[in-house]
């Protein structure tokens, strides 16, 4: 994606449907093997979602929440969606067969819930400018700071970031 393309985001949480869209323009940074953001880039796809991770967490902490604890089945869900998005060409919160976040964390073997959320974006070129994109939204944000959840996971593929959130009933 050039520096001159249209960065989107969209973040949304159940049982309540909190969905929120932004478009910002995206600065020159450098990029995230497989994301075709440029050149140069040195993290791997595993290390930017371990650093979205790290960032999220410690922004719930200053909010004054626990932080999410990494969960598999999350991370598996967030990554194939991304993966499909990337695959497939298209950004939204449901795929053109229309799966949700709910059919794709119970596909990946999550427990029965009682909260969950979804924030998506594409185009950020790192961890850093999607945490910061999604902090800057405020339905984001607020899956971010949404002390209820407990559980989360985070996918990347070519450059469309999924970041899953979620409370096991127990």
């Amino acid at each position: 994606m050039s520096t001159a393309a249209i960065r989107r985001l969209v973040g949304c949480a159940a049982p309540l449907v909190l969905c929120g869209c932004v478009a910002a323009m995206p600065a020159p940074a450098r990029a995230i093997p497989g994301t075709g953001g440029g050149s140069g880039g040195t993290m791997s796809v595993a290390e930017e979602t371990a650093e979205v991770a790290r960032l999220v967490n410690e922004h719930r902490v200053r909010a004054g929440c626990r932080a999410l604890v990494w969960d598999e089945a999350a991370a598996r869900a967030a990554q194939a969606h991304s993966d499909d998005m990337a695959r497939r060409n298209y950004f939204s919160h449901t795929s053109p067969e229309g799966r949700t976040m709910v059919d794709r964390l119970r596909a990946q073997g999550a427990p029965a819930y009682r909260l969950v959320g979804e924030n998506i974006a594409t185009g950020q070129p790192n961890a850093r400018e999607a945490v910061r994109s999604w902090l800057g939204s405020t339905g984001h944000r607020q899956n971010i700071e949404n002390c209820g959840f407990t559980r989360h996971g985070v996918g990347l593929s070519a450059g469309r970031w999924t970041h899953v959130f979620y409370t096991p009933l127990q």
